[in-house]
Protein backbone atom coordinates (compact mmCIF):
# COMPACT_ATOMS: atom_id res chain seq x y z
CA UNK A 1 0.00 0.00 0.00
CA UNK A 2 2.88 2.38 1.15
CA UNK A 3 4.70 1.78 -2.72
CA UNK A 4 1.04 2.83 -3.77
CA UNK A 5 1.13 5.89 -3.53
CA UNK A 6 3.99 6.44 -5.38
CA UNK A 7 2.88 4.51 -8.18
CA UNK A 8 -0.74 4.50 -9.10
CA UNK A 9 -1.32 7.28 -11.73
CA UNK A 10 -4.96 7.31 -10.83
CA UNK A 11 -5.03 6.84 -6.89
CA UNK A 12 -1.63 7.57 -5.51
CA UNK A 13 -0.98 11.00 -3.75
CA UNK A 14 -0.33 13.90 -6.33
CA UNK A 15 2.75 15.04 -5.00
CA UNK A 16 4.68 11.84 -4.60
CA UNK A 17 3.31 10.39 -7.64
CA UNK A 18 4.48 13.13 -9.58
CA UNK A 19 7.71 13.17 -8.51
CA UNK A 20 8.04 9.27 -8.54
CA UNK A 21 7.75 9.83 -12.52
CA UNK A 22 9.29 13.15 -12.81
CA UNK A 23 13.06 12.53 -10.72
CA UNK A 24 13.75 9.64 -12.43
CA UNK A 25 12.94 11.69 -16.01
CA UNK A 26 14.53 14.73 -15.17
CA UNK A 27 17.91 12.59 -13.90
CA UNK A 28 17.73 10.54 -17.03
CA UNK A 29 17.29 13.85 -19.24
CA UNK A 30 20.42 15.70 -17.44
CA UNK A 31 22.06 12.94 -18.04
CA UNK A 32 21.25 12.97 -21.87
CA UNK A 33 22.28 16.65 -21.51
CA UNK A 34 25.41 16.21 -19.82
CA UNK A 35 26.46 13.82 -22.59
CA UNK A 36 26.20 15.82 -25.29
CA UNK A 37 27.43 19.13 -23.54
CA UNK A 38 30.35 16.37 -22.69
CA UNK A 39 30.57 15.56 -26.61
CA UNK A 40 30.60 19.72 -27.34
CA UNK A 41 33.36 20.27 -24.29
CA UNK A 42 35.70 17.40 -26.21
CA UNK A 43 35.07 18.59 -29.60
CA UNK A 44 35.72 22.20 -28.71
CA UNK A 45 38.53 21.56 -26.66
CA UNK A 46 40.14 18.99 -28.71
CA UNK A 47 39.26 19.28 -31.89
CA UNK A 48 38.70 22.77 -32.59
CA UNK A 49 35.97 25.42 -33.47
CA UNK A 50 35.40 24.00 -36.73
CA UNK A 51 34.43 21.03 -35.55
CA UNK A 52 32.30 22.16 -33.04
CA UNK A 53 30.61 24.13 -35.77
CA UNK A 54 30.57 21.16 -38.25
CA UNK A 55 28.11 19.41 -35.03
CA UNK A 56 25.94 21.93 -35.22
CA UNK A 57 25.27 22.15 -39.09
CA UNK A 58 24.05 18.31 -39.32
CA UNK A 59 21.47 19.11 -36.22
CA UNK A 60 18.88 19.69 -38.82
CA UNK A 61 18.97 16.30 -39.98
CA UNK A 62 18.59 14.62 -36.26
CA UNK A 63 15.93 16.79 -35.85
CA UNK A 64 13.91 15.40 -38.99
CA UNK A 65 14.68 11.98 -37.96
CA UNK A 66 13.72 12.10 -34.27
CA UNK A 67 10.81 14.40 -35.23
CA UNK A 68 9.10 11.47 -36.53
CA UNK A 69 9.78 8.87 -33.96
CA UNK A 70 8.53 11.41 -31.50
CA UNK A 71 5.49 12.19 -33.42
CA UNK A 72 4.64 8.31 -33.33
CA UNK A 73 5.98 7.99 -29.84
CA UNK A 74 4.34 10.72 -27.89
CA UNK A 75 0.85 10.61 -30.07
CA UNK A 76 0.80 6.63 -28.87
CA UNK A 77 2.05 6.95 -25.47
CA UNK A 78 -0.76 9.28 -24.45
CA UNK A 79 -2.83 7.12 -26.66
CA UNK A 80 -2.05 4.02 -24.76
CA UNK A 81 -2.33 6.04 -21.52
CA UNK A 82 -5.83 6.73 -22.23
CA UNK A 83 -6.40 3.48 -22.90
CA UNK A 84 -4.64 1.86 -19.53
CA UNK A 85 -6.96 4.70 -17.75
CA UNK A 86 -10.05 3.75 -19.47
CA UNK A 87 -8.65 -0.15 -18.19
CA UNK A 88 -8.70 -1.12 -22.31
CA UNK A 89 -5.67 -3.45 -21.56
CA UNK A 90 -5.87 -4.72 -25.39
CA UNK A 91 -6.44 -1.71 -27.20
CA UNK A 92 -2.82 -0.25 -25.14
CA UNK A 93 -1.34 -3.22 -26.29
CA UNK A 94 -1.99 -2.61 -30.13
CA UNK A 95 -0.71 0.91 -29.55
CA UNK A 96 1.98 0.07 -28.44
CA UNK A 97 3.36 -2.65 -30.68
CA UNK A 98 1.95 -0.68 -33.72
CA UNK A 99 3.62 2.37 -32.94
CA UNK A 100 7.07 0.28 -32.14
CA UNK A 101 6.57 -0.80 -35.59
CA UNK A 102 5.81 2.23 -37.27
CA UNK A 103 8.91 3.98 -35.82
CA UNK A 104 11.17 1.44 -36.63
CA UNK A 105 10.34 0.94 -40.59
CA UNK A 106 10.26 4.61 -40.81
CA UNK A 107 13.43 5.37 -39.04
CA UNK A 108 15.30 2.90 -41.34
CA UNK A 109 13.90 4.21 -44.51
CA UNK A 110 15.01 7.67 -43.47
CA UNK A 111 18.63 6.49 -42.34
CA UNK A 112 19.23 4.99 -45.46
CA UNK A 113 18.15 7.38 -47.66
CA UNK A 114 20.48 9.55 -45.75
CA UNK A 115 23.62 7.66 -46.43
CA UNK A 116 22.77 6.55 -50.12
CA UNK A 117 22.49 10.61 -50.72
CA UNK A 118 24.95 12.19 -48.36
CA UNK A 119 26.75 14.41 -50.54
CA UNK A 120 23.56 16.39 -51.29
CA UNK A 121 22.81 16.09 -47.56
CA UNK A 122 25.64 18.30 -47.11
CA UNK A 123 25.42 20.47 -49.75
CA UNK A 124 21.68 21.56 -48.64
CA UNK A 125 22.88 21.99 -45.03
CA UNK A 126 24.85 24.68 -46.22
CA UNK A 127 28.56 23.48 -45.07
CA UNK A 128 31.30 25.49 -46.66
CA UNK A 129 34.39 24.38 -47.94
CA UNK A 130 36.22 24.14 -44.53
CA UNK A 131 33.22 22.58 -42.83
CA UNK A 132 32.00 20.42 -45.69
CA UNK A 133 34.56 17.23 -45.18
CA UNK A 134 34.27 17.41 -41.20
CA UNK A 135 29.93 17.43 -41.74
CA UNK A 136 30.27 14.46 -43.68
CA UNK A 137 32.55 13.07 -41.71
CA UNK A 138 30.39 13.05 -38.69
CA UNK A 139 27.25 12.52 -40.33
CA UNK A 140 27.79 8.86 -41.64
CA UNK A 141 28.78 7.59 -38.92
CA UNK A 142 25.62 9.00 -37.24
CA UNK A 143 23.45 7.71 -39.70
CA UNK A 144 25.06 4.26 -39.15
CA UNK A 145 23.82 4.24 -35.72
CA UNK A 146 20.61 6.27 -36.23
CA UNK A 147 17.96 3.41 -35.68
CA UNK A 148 18.70 3.11 -32.61
CA UNK A 149 17.99 6.69 -31.05
CA UNK A 150 14.37 7.06 -32.31
CA UNK A 151 13.37 3.19 -31.36
CA UNK A 152 14.66 3.43 -28.12
CA UNK A 153 13.46 6.70 -26.64
CA UNK A 154 9.87 5.61 -28.43
CA UNK A 155 10.46 2.14 -26.01
CA UNK A 156 11.26 4.47 -23.31
CA UNK A 157 8.07 6.61 -23.42
CA UNK A 158 6.12 3.08 -23.48
CA UNK A 159 8.05 2.05 -19.76
CA UNK A 160 7.29 4.84 -18.44
CA UNK A 161 3.80 4.81 -19.49
CA UNK A 162 3.97 1.24 -18.11
CA UNK A 163 4.79 2.44 -14.78
CA UNK A 164 8.37 1.89 -14.45
CA UNK A 165 10.25 5.82 -15.21
CA UNK A 166 12.86 4.11 -12.67
CA UNK A 167 13.98 2.39 -15.56
CA UNK A 168 13.30 4.71 -18.59
CA UNK A 169 15.92 6.97 -16.54
CA UNK A 170 18.23 4.21 -15.92
CA UNK A 171 18.53 3.43 -19.15
CA UNK A 172 18.95 6.64 -20.32
CA UNK A 173 22.19 7.46 -17.35
CA UNK A 174 23.78 4.44 -18.86
CA UNK A 175 23.94 5.25 -22.06
CA UNK A 176 25.26 8.72 -21.47
CA UNK A 177 28.01 7.19 -19.32
CA UNK A 178 28.87 5.26 -21.87
CA UNK A 179 28.94 8.30 -24.41
CA UNK A 180 31.42 10.18 -21.69
CA UNK A 181 33.38 7.09 -21.16
CA UNK A 182 34.06 6.36 -24.70
CA UNK A 183 34.21 10.33 -25.76
CA UNK A 184 37.53 10.69 -23.14
CA UNK A 185 38.88 7.26 -24.76
CA UNK A 186 38.31 7.85 -28.53
CA UNK A 187 38.72 11.87 -28.83
CA UNK A 188 40.82 12.42 -25.99
CA UNK A 189 43.41 9.47 -25.61
CA UNK A 190 43.17 8.13 -28.89
CA UNK A 191 42.37 11.42 -31.08
CA UNK A 192 39.60 9.69 -33.35
CA UNK A 193 38.09 13.51 -33.68
CA UNK A 194 34.90 13.66 -35.22
CA UNK A 195 34.84 10.27 -35.99
CA UNK A 196 35.83 8.98 -31.92
CA UNK A 197 32.46 11.27 -30.85
CA UNK A 198 30.42 10.40 -33.68
CA UNK A 199 31.49 6.36 -32.62
CA UNK A 200 30.48 7.15 -28.71
CA UNK A 201 27.57 8.66 -29.44
CA UNK A 202 26.11 5.35 -31.42
CA UNK A 203 27.41 3.11 -28.87
CA UNK A 204 25.55 5.01 -26.08
CA UNK A 205 22.28 4.37 -28.32
CA UNK A 206 22.47 1.11 -28.78
CA UNK A 207 22.84 0.63 -25.00
CA UNK A 208 19.70 2.22 -24.22
CA UNK A 209 17.91 0.00 -26.43
CA UNK A 210 19.09 -2.80 -25.37
CA UNK A 211 18.52 -1.75 -21.91
CA UNK A 212 15.20 -0.71 -22.53
CA UNK A 213 13.97 -3.70 -24.75
CA UNK A 214 14.95 -6.26 -22.28
CA UNK A 215 12.08 -4.55 -20.17
CA UNK A 216 9.23 -5.75 -22.69
CA UNK A 217 10.40 -9.35 -22.05
CA UNK A 218 9.50 -9.43 -18.04
CA UNK A 219 7.04 -10.29 -16.11
CA UNK A 220 7.14 -6.84 -14.94
CA UNK A 221 5.62 -5.67 -18.47
CA UNK A 222 2.07 -4.96 -17.99
CA UNK A 223 2.46 -3.88 -21.53
CA UNK A 224 3.02 -6.99 -24.40
CA UNK A 225 4.00 -7.01 -28.04
CA UNK A 226 0.42 -7.63 -29.71
CA UNK A 227 -0.93 -7.72 -33.05
CA UNK A 228 -4.64 -8.75 -32.31
CA UNK A 229 -6.24 -5.43 -33.37
CA UNK A 230 -5.39 -4.52 -36.91
CA UNK A 231 -6.88 -1.14 -37.20
CA UNK A 232 -3.44 0.05 -38.62
CA UNK A 233 -5.43 3.48 -39.07
CA UNK A 234 -4.86 4.37 -35.35
CA UNK A 235 -1.48 5.46 -36.67
CA UNK A 236 -2.82 7.95 -38.18
CA UNK A 237 -4.67 9.31 -35.25
CA UNK A 238 -1.53 8.92 -33.49
CA UNK A 239 0.49 10.98 -35.65
CA UNK A 240 -2.30 13.74 -35.70
CA UNK A 241 -1.77 13.30 -31.69
CA UNK A 242 1.37 13.85 -31.50
CA UNK A 243 2.38 16.54 -34.59
CA UNK A 244 2.98 19.09 -32.04
CA UNK A 245 6.16 17.29 -31.43
CA UNK A 246 7.20 16.91 -34.85
CA UNK A 247 6.28 20.20 -35.64
CA UNK A 248 9.20 21.19 -32.58
CA UNK A 249 11.90 18.77 -34.43
CA UNK A 250 11.33 19.85 -37.97
CA UNK A 251 11.01 23.53 -36.90
CA UNK A 252 14.28 23.30 -34.57
CA UNK A 253 15.67 21.72 -38.08
CA UNK A 254 14.66 24.88 -39.87
CA UNK A 255 15.68 27.30 -37.46
CA UNK A 256 19.00 26.02 -36.99
CA UNK A 257 19.40 25.72 -40.74
CA UNK A 258 18.17 29.34 -41.27
CA UNK A 259 20.73 30.83 -38.36
CA UNK A 260 23.48 28.74 -39.59
CA UNK A 261 23.15 30.71 -42.64
CA UNK A 262 22.86 34.14 -41.07
CA UNK A 263 25.64 33.36 -38.62
CA UNK A 264 27.85 31.98 -41.40
CA UNK A 265 26.96 34.88 -43.70
CA UNK A 266 27.96 37.39 -41.15
CA UNK A 267 30.60 36.39 -38.77
CA UNK A 268 31.95 33.17 -40.16
CA UNK A 269 32.81 29.98 -38.83
CA UNK A 270 33.21 31.73 -35.16
CA UNK A 271 29.81 32.66 -35.55
CA UNK A 272 28.23 29.09 -36.08
CA UNK A 273 30.13 27.89 -33.17
CA UNK A 274 28.80 31.09 -30.95
CA UNK A 275 25.33 29.87 -32.14
CA UNK A 276 26.50 26.19 -31.48
CA UNK A 277 27.52 27.26 -28.00
CA UNK A 278 24.18 28.90 -27.20
CA UNK A 279 22.84 25.86 -27.95
CA UNK A 280 24.00 23.60 -25.83
CA UNK A 281 22.80 26.30 -22.76
CA UNK A 282 19.39 26.33 -24.33
CA UNK A 283 19.38 22.58 -24.78
CA UNK A 284 20.96 21.95 -20.87
CA UNK A 285 17.62 24.13 -19.65
CA UNK A 286 15.10 22.45 -21.72
CA UNK A 287 16.07 18.91 -21.73
CA UNK A 288 15.20 19.25 -17.64
CA UNK A 289 12.23 21.49 -18.75
CA UNK A 290 11.34 18.25 -21.31
CA UNK A 291 11.84 15.95 -18.46
CA UNK A 292 9.06 17.52 -16.05
CA UNK A 293 7.02 17.61 -19.23
CA UNK A 294 7.53 13.81 -20.40
CA UNK A 295 6.81 12.81 -17.03
CA UNK A 296 3.52 15.25 -16.73
CA UNK A 297 2.03 13.61 -19.94
CA UNK A 298 1.92 10.12 -19.53
CA UNK A 299 -0.40 11.07 -16.11
CA UNK A 300 -2.05 13.44 -17.57
CA UNK A 301 -3.21 11.01 -20.18
CA UNK A 302 -4.09 8.79 -18.20
CA UNK A 303 -6.41 10.51 -15.29
CA UNK A 304 -7.49 12.17 -18.47
CA UNK A 305 -9.07 8.95 -19.50
CA UNK A 306 -10.57 8.17 -16.13
CA UNK A 307 -11.91 12.03 -16.33
CA UNK A 308 -10.17 13.19 -12.91
CA UNK A 309 -9.76 16.57 -13.72
CA UNK A 310 -9.04 17.91 -10.33
CA UNK A 311 -6.09 15.41 -10.30
CA UNK A 312 -4.95 17.35 -13.52
CA UNK A 313 -4.55 20.12 -12.07
CA UNK A 314 -2.56 19.46 -9.25
CA UNK A 315 -0.36 17.41 -11.83
CA UNK A 316 -0.05 21.30 -13.65
CA UNK A 317 0.67 23.12 -10.69
CA UNK A 318 3.49 20.74 -9.65
CA UNK A 319 4.79 21.05 -13.07
CA UNK A 320 4.73 24.29 -13.24
CA UNK A 321 6.72 25.20 -10.03
CA UNK A 322 9.43 22.80 -10.98
CA UNK A 323 10.16 24.73 -14.69
CA UNK A 324 10.01 28.18 -13.47
CA UNK A 325 12.76 27.52 -10.92
CA UNK A 326 14.57 25.38 -13.53
CA UNK A 327 14.61 28.58 -15.57
CA UNK A 328 15.03 30.60 -12.91
CA UNK A 329 18.11 28.73 -11.79
CA UNK A 330 19.85 29.30 -15.21
CA UNK A 331 18.76 32.94 -15.56
CA UNK A 332 21.08 33.13 -12.08
CA UNK A 333 23.93 31.25 -13.86
CA UNK A 334 23.81 33.35 -17.46
CA UNK A 335 23.89 36.93 -15.53
CA UNK A 336 26.34 35.64 -12.97
CA UNK A 337 28.99 33.40 -14.86
CA UNK A 338 28.21 33.98 -18.70
CA UNK A 339 32.33 34.11 -19.41
CA UNK A 340 32.52 30.50 -17.46
CA UNK A 341 29.46 28.64 -18.96
CA UNK A 342 30.96 29.83 -22.69
CA UNK A 343 34.78 28.68 -21.87
CA UNK A 344 33.47 25.04 -21.05
CA UNK A 345 33.10 24.64 -24.61
CA UNK A 346 36.47 26.61 -25.72
CA UNK A 347 40.13 26.76 -25.54
CA UNK A 348 42.31 29.43 -25.32
CA UNK A 349 42.76 31.92 -28.20
CA UNK A 350 39.08 31.60 -29.42
CA UNK A 351 38.67 34.81 -28.43
CA UNK A 352 36.57 35.91 -30.98
CA UNK A 353 33.95 33.08 -30.80
CA UNK A 354 33.57 34.21 -27.36
CA UNK A 355 32.84 37.43 -27.70
CA UNK A 356 29.64 36.33 -29.77
CA UNK A 357 28.89 34.09 -27.35
CA UNK A 358 28.79 36.42 -24.90
CA UNK A 359 26.72 38.90 -27.16
CA UNK A 360 24.22 36.48 -27.89
CA UNK A 361 24.09 34.90 -23.90
CA UNK A 362 23.14 39.26 -22.73
CA UNK A 363 20.48 39.53 -24.49
CA UNK A 364 18.74 35.85 -25.02
CA UNK A 365 18.79 35.04 -21.28
CA UNK A 366 15.04 36.54 -20.35
CA UNK A 367 13.79 33.54 -22.68
CA UNK A 368 14.38 31.34 -19.79
CA UNK A 369 12.11 33.03 -17.78
CA UNK A 370 9.34 31.69 -19.97
CA UNK A 371 10.09 29.35 -22.46
CA UNK A 372 9.70 26.32 -20.01
CA UNK A 373 5.93 27.00 -19.43
CA UNK A 374 5.66 26.81 -23.12
CA UNK A 375 6.78 23.38 -23.57
CA UNK A 376 4.83 22.21 -20.70
CA UNK A 377 1.64 23.67 -21.41
CA UNK A 378 2.22 22.24 -25.03
CA UNK A 379 2.94 18.63 -23.63
CA UNK A 380 -0.47 19.23 -21.66
CA UNK A 381 -2.17 19.94 -25.03
CA UNK A 382 -0.82 17.15 -26.19
CA UNK A 383 -2.04 14.80 -23.33
CA UNK A 384 -5.40 16.10 -23.31
CA UNK A 385 -5.31 15.25 -27.14
CA UNK A 386 -5.75 18.97 -28.00
CA UNK A 387 -2.74 18.78 -30.97
CA UNK A 388 -3.61 21.44 -32.76
CA UNK A 389 -2.86 23.91 -30.29
CA UNK A 390 0.30 21.92 -29.34
CA UNK A 391 1.03 22.73 -32.62
CA UNK A 392 0.33 25.90 -32.85
CA UNK A 393 2.49 27.14 -30.12
CA UNK A 394 5.37 24.48 -31.14
CA UNK A 395 5.64 26.18 -34.30
CA UNK A 396 5.24 29.99 -33.02
CA UNK A 397 8.09 29.28 -30.60
CA UNK A 398 10.37 27.06 -32.77
CA UNK A 399 9.86 28.13 -36.12
CA UNK A 400 6.94 31.12 -37.12
CA UNK A 401 8.09 33.67 -34.81
CA UNK A 402 11.95 32.86 -34.63
CA UNK A 403 12.23 33.22 -38.57
CA UNK A 404 10.29 35.90 -38.90
CA UNK A 405 12.17 38.14 -35.86
CA UNK A 406 15.40 37.16 -37.36
CA UNK A 407 14.68 38.77 -40.39
CA UNK A 408 12.98 41.70 -39.28
CA UNK A 409 14.81 42.76 -35.80
CA UNK A 410 18.07 43.18 -37.69
CA UNK A 411 16.68 45.37 -39.89
CA UNK A 412 16.24 48.11 -37.12
CA UNK A 413 18.74 46.19 -34.61
CA UNK A 414 21.67 45.13 -36.35
CA UNK A 415 23.21 42.08 -34.86
CA UNK A 416 21.94 42.42 -32.02
CA UNK A 417 18.38 42.12 -33.28
CA UNK A 418 19.64 38.31 -34.16
CA UNK A 419 20.73 37.97 -30.37
CA UNK A 420 16.93 39.09 -28.86
CA UNK A 421 15.14 36.86 -31.67
CA UNK A 422 14.89 33.83 -29.54
CA UNK A 423 13.60 35.83 -26.38
CA UNK A 424 10.91 37.83 -27.98
CA UNK A 425 9.36 35.03 -29.65
CA UNK A 426 9.62 32.50 -26.59
CA UNK A 427 7.51 35.84 -24.68
CA UNK A 428 5.29 36.12 -27.46
CA UNK A 429 4.47 32.24 -27.71
CA UNK A 430 3.74 32.59 -23.37
CA UNK A 431 0.91 34.98 -24.41
CA UNK A 432 -0.70 32.81 -26.80
CA UNK A 433 -0.17 29.60 -23.80
CA UNK A 434 -2.06 31.34 -21.42
CA UNK A 435 -4.45 32.37 -23.64
CA UNK A 436 -5.66 28.86 -24.83
CA UNK A 437 -5.19 26.56 -21.32
CA UNK A 438 -7.85 29.93 -20.32
CA UNK A 439 -9.87 27.62 -22.97
CA UNK A 440 -8.73 24.56 -22.44
CA UNK A 441 -8.59 23.99 -18.32
CA UNK A 442 -9.14 20.44 -16.83
CA UNK A 443 -12.35 20.55 -15.56
CA UNK A 444 -13.95 21.89 -18.60
CA UNK A 445 -11.75 19.34 -21.15
CA UNK A 446 -12.72 16.32 -19.32
CA UNK A 447 -16.57 17.97 -19.27
CA UNK A 448 -16.54 18.28 -22.87
CA UNK A 449 -14.66 15.06 -23.59
CA UNK A 450 -17.06 12.26 -21.86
Amino acid sequence: MGRDRFVDMLQGNIVPVFFYHAVPNVLGMLAISSSGIVDGVFVGNYVGDSALASINIIMPVFSLLLGVGVMFSVGGMVRCGKYIGESKREAANAVFSKTLMTVSFLTLVLAVSGILFIDQVVAMLGANEVLAPLVREYLLIMLLFMFFLPVSLCLSFFVRVDGQPLLAAAAVVSAALVNIFFDWLFVAVWGMGLQGAALATGLAHITSFLILLIHFFSKKSALKFSLKQQDWNEMIKVAYNGMSEFANQLSAAVVILVFNWVMIGRFGIEGVAAFTIMHYLFFAQQIIVYGFSDALQPIVSTNYGARKPERIKGFLGLASICVACVGFSLVVMLLLIPEQLAGLFLDNGREATLTLTLAFISLSWPAFLWNGFNVMFSAYFTAIHKPLPSAFVALSRTLVLPLLLVTILPVFFGDNGIFVSFSVAEFITFLFVLFFFSLMRPNRVVREAF
